[in-house]
């Protein structure tokens, strides 16, 4: 399991990555056609601000994955570790009791949104609103694969489950 949790960190981290360098390629010609063509394309304006979207939710995915989301640790941290580790477990499922319905109303917006396209690019914007479930879909998976690594007896890969499970 620890090497699908690995595998799914490497995809998602190059997709990231890939998207970083479309956001900057973009950003780029931004600048250079407004400063130096002094006729800077609206399409990059649009491109931008989707990209980014995708990466916020890609990037809370692996967050969830990595354990580098927020976390608020008090009541953690006072409690004995038979404690922490029903905390964990309880984390985890309230963490899917939320994604769930992301994921559910995620799709119902890309459903009212596939017949919309942007004004100045021309993408369709149901792809830009598939960030919101294809997100809340790899987070749920990640929760997933660490809750049974919870219930099998284990500790989840993540750094926040080493400080809730000692």
């Amino acid at each position: 399991m620890r090497k699908l949790l690995t595998a799914i960190d490497r995809t998602l981290f190059a997709a990231i990555a890939l998207l970083l360098m479309v956001m900057v390629a973009n950003v780029g010609w931004q600048v250079f056609s407004r400063h130096v063509l002094q006729d800077p394309p609206a399409w990059t304006e649009e491109i931008a601000r989707y990209v980014f979207t995708w990466q916020i939710f890609l990037g809370a995915a692996l967050a969830f994955g990595r354990g580098t989301h927020i976390v608020v640790d008090v009541l953690v941290s006072l409690v004995p570790p038979a404690a922490k580790r029903l905390l964990a477990i309880l984390a985890h499922v309230a963490t899917l009791v939320l994604l769930v319905p992301l994921l559910r109303f995620g799709i119902a917006m890309v459903d009212l949104t596939s017949n919309t396209y942007a004004t100045a690019s021309g993408l369709n914007i149901g792809v830009v609103y598939a960030a919101l479930p294809i997100g809340a879909a790899i987070g749920g998976l990640y929760v997933t694969l660490n809750l049974v690594l919870l219930l099998r007896g284990g500790t989840p890969r993540h750094d926040d489950a080493s400080t809730m499970i000692d």
